[in-house]
């Protein structure tokens, strides 16, 4: 039984993605959520990577990882969620 990406990304918040990377999967595609800051006088930005399973983002090349940024707020949260139901719905 597949499991219901829409209701398991949405369980998040966006104070979740502020202290911890969310992680997970759909099909043989992994992906990261994560905030970032490139320095203390730039705003924050949420990240989304996407890269092929079945190695974790660390063990992963860079060439084969593609990255989405967004701004830092609960609209592009659901931007990305979005993007991310796309995709599931392509690789079924």
């Amino acid at each position: 039984m597949a499991v219901d990406l829409k209701e398991a990304l949405y369980k998040i918040s966006l104070n979740y993605v502020k202290k911890e990377p969310y992680t997970g999967s759909f099909g043989n595609r992994r992906f990261k959520l994560e905030k970032y800051t490139e320095s203390d006088e730039s705003p924050a930005m949420l990240r989304l990577w996407l890269w092929p399973g079945p190695l974790c983002f660390e063990k992963t090349g860079d060439e084969k990882k593609e990255l989405k940024e967004y701004a830092f707020s609960q609209e592009s949260l659901d931007e990305a969620v979005d993007y991310l139901m796309e995709l599931q719905r392509g690789e079924e």
